[in-house]
């Protein structure tokens, strides 16, 4: 009877454990940001690497969002009517005509796994072809990481007419479709308890003076870059009618252009399926052939200018003002002559907006001039079913943070260390230059018999009479000064000599030197004896009889008022 309960009990534990760890186990992942960069030609690209080799091969791919597969290509011309890239391609390293952009060698690497089939890569620019590899990826991240994604399906381009930047050398793929081959799909394969895959994109205007394209967050969109409400719109599969623009689609609800004060118009469309992809790949904005004509029939001085691989540009007036709104939802956004009018190097100016070669085509798309004013959000479910969020863009943020407030504090300190240490260095060079030398106070006691200087060591005995021209040992002043001089001091004298002699002299009020002891310390000097009574037949230093070759040694500095040494 208690076998049944105690088995339920477990039952139950065991379904709390497993739903406890499902929700623990699916909680959002952190946001990896992803730098983009920007170059002369517009083209907005992240760096890849290639390889699980300790030095991967690294290479920039230019961004796409109308395919989800990511292509290593130097693409050539081909006049192709279909667009649906299927693999991501990289230049190979045997393609002679991809005019020297960093190439992708697979045997280079020992985690390319190469494939038999083979792919076409198509876009509204050209196509690429070549050999398919499986291949060990990483997303470089802003902090010098890499994010993996391992096993991703790689087209090999062999052959190509390069239409990138020179340093570009494929394409990332981060659309809806075929999903299986996507990066989204391999992270999702990975990860089967998260719902969805999403990322945001933060993209910079386009700019020819800056190389800073904005950022990917990458996993997970970063909240602090958007503000107000995000629209939601269903990705729509792309049908065999328009395939050969995008793989997906989203309803715009509607679009309006309006004109200046000076040339007034206002034309809006709504009401109808207006099917739109938006694509940083592309540096313009392209309408159907009715739509654009409408809008430059009511701009002074407009009309066709040039025409590209896929679409009709326009001539316009460089002061031409006019304004274009689209509507998705509940949001709206507007871009105006700053964006929409476009000044060559040449001087000329042309529009952003421009319309399809082909008049059937019906679809829009809004390319980076409109994708670089808000903040977008892709997001696909676990089955490969994608939306689009669109969001207005956040100012920039006056929030510091944590990073950006310990370095402002480490520089505030480093700064308030260097003026402290500087105003304690200029103290001290004032304090050095307003204090005056030092002067040692004259002692009465004290006594210095000659200058330090008056025997050259390079003179002999004789010379050393004639050092005494001048005070205080001239021959007219004599040793002494007068006694009567108040100014002059008691003289005691001390007897030098060198060991050896056995020779002694002795003066009253001293005693008598034997060289036996050491000179220092048998002198003796009487208070009560007179400097009068020393008759010496030469002032100091005083030379040893028979010791002509070495030279006199000075007298030490006697105090005066010492009493005699008990001999």
């Amino acid at each position: 009877m208690s076998t049944l309960p105690l088995f339920l009990l477990f039952s139950l534990l065991g379904i709390s454990n497993a739903r406890f760890a499902a929700k623990r186990s699916a909680s959002p992942p952190h946001t990896l940001v992803i730098p983009v960069g920007l170059d002369e030609n517009q083209v907005y690209s992240v760096m890849v690497n290639m390889s699980s080799n300790p030095s991967p091969q690294s290479f920039s791919l230019a961004l796409t969002t109308s395919t989800a597969f990511a292509i290593f290509f130097r693409l050539f011309r081909l006049n192709v009517t279909c667009f649906g890239c299927r693999i991501s391609t990289v230049a190979g390293a045997s393609c002679d005509s991809c005019g020297g952009v960093p190439s992708y060698n697979p045997s280079a690497s020992s985690s390319a796994q190469q494939l038999p089939q083979s792919q076409d890569v198509v876009t509204l620019n050209g196509n690429a072809s070549g050999s398919l590899v499986r291949e060990n990826c990483g997303l470089l991240q802003s902090n010098g990481s890499a994010w993996s994604y391992p096993n991703q399906t790689v087209a090999v381009a062999n052959q190509s007419a390069s239409f990138f930047s020179p340093n570009v050398s494929g394409m990332l793929g981060m659309g809806m479709a075929p999903f299986a081959d996507s990066p989204a799909a391999n992270w999702l394969a990975r990860n089967p308890d998260q719902p969805t895959f999403s990322y945001g994109m933060a993209l910079n205007p386009p700019s020819n003076f800056t190389t800073d394209g904005g950022v990917l967050h990458w996993l997970q969109p970063d909240q602090s870059f958007y503000e107000g409400e995000v629209q939601q719109k269903t990705m729509l599969t792309a049908n065999a009618s328009n395939s050969n623009l995008s793989s997906w689609f989203v309803e715009m609800d509607e679009w309006s252009a309006t004109g200046s004060s000076s040339s007034p118009f206002n034309i809006t469309q709504s009401g109808v399926q207006l099917l739109t992809f938006l694509d940083p790949l592309y540096a313009s904005i392209v309408f159907p052939q009715g739509a654009a004509r409408s809008i430059y029939e009511d701009i002074p001085g407009a009309s066709k200018h040039a025409t590209s691989a896929f679409a009709h540009s326009w001539k316009l007036p460089c002061d031409a003002a006019f304004t274009l709104t689209v509507t998705f939802g509940s949001f709206s956004t507007s871009l105006d002559q700053s964006s929409l009018v476009v000044k060559q190097a040449d001087g000329l100016c042309v529009g952003a907006i421009q319309e399809w070669i082909d008049p059937n085509a019906t679809e829009y798309l809004l390319g980076s001039p409109f994708i670089a004013v808000l903040y977008l959000i892709f997001s696909y479910s676990q089955s490969g079913q994608g939306s689009m969020g669109l969001a207005a863009r956040a100012p920039p943020s006056s929030k510091l943070t944590p990073a950006v407030i310990a370095g402002v504090v480490l520089g505030s300190v480093a700064v308030v260390a260097l003026l402290v240490i500087a105003g304690v260095l200029v103290c001290f060079v004032c304090q050095r230059r307003s204090k005056k030398p030092r002067v040692r106070k004259h002692s009465k006691t004290d006594i210095t018999p000659f200058p330090s200087n008056i025997y050259d060591s390079s003179h002999s005995c004789n010379s050393v009479q004639t050092a005494y021209s001048g005070r205080p040992y001239s021959p007219r002043a004599g040793l002494l000064d007068d006694a009567s001089n108040p100014t002059s001091p008691d003289w005691g004298t001390m007897l030098l000599t060198a060991g050896g002699g056995t020779e002694t002299n002795t003066f009253p009020g001293g005693t008598t030197f034997n060289d036996s002891h050491d000179s220092h310390a048998n002198y003796h000097t009487d208070m009560h004896s007179s400097a009068e009574l020393i008759n010496l037949d030469s002032p100091p230093p005083y030379a040893i009889p028979g010791q002509r070759s070495m030279p006199p040694v000075p007298l030490v500095p006697l105090r005066k008022n010492r009493r005699p040494l008990d001999s």
